[in-house]
């Protein structure tokens, strides 16, 4: 349960086999505004977070509606609820955080810079 204390972030479960959705395939810039942004929703609780859901695109994850429909494949973070969040100000807004959410922790699994994991129509267009 959430108790308005501000959230956590882990690497305990980051998927490090991971070519496709690792930070350091970021350029040098994009992983400093990443890093910048991170310390930013550091500072914010999970509440806080659901609030301004449509700020950070902070929703849980419905794995249906995405490219990887099996979600995570470390089995200790697949009985946790799957969170994403938008790294505003990286690639036009696109690059997404994708993590497990547990006791005030948020756990992140993969960085992805295109949209690629859960993508969206184009609005506006």
């Amino acid at each position: 349960m959430d108790n308005g204390e501000k959230i956590k972030f882990s690497f305990e479960y980051y998927d490090t086999n991971s070519t496709d959705y690792c930070i350091s395939c970021w350029s040098k810039e994009q992983i400093r505004k990443s890093l910048k942004r991170l310390k930013e929703i550091n500072e914010k609780s999970f509440k806080e977070l659901l609030r301004s859901r449509r700020v950070y695109h902070f929703r849980e994850v419905n794995w249906e509606k995405t490219t990887k429909p099996e979600g995570f494949d470390d089995t200790r973070v697949k009985k946790m609820a799957a969170f994403h969040f938008a790294l505003l100000g990286i690639n036009k807004q696109l690059a997404r955080v994708y993590g497990a959410y547990s006791l005030g922790i948020f756990y992140i699994i993969w960085f992805d810079l295109d949209h690629k994991i859960w993508p969206t129509p184009l609005k506006n267009t």
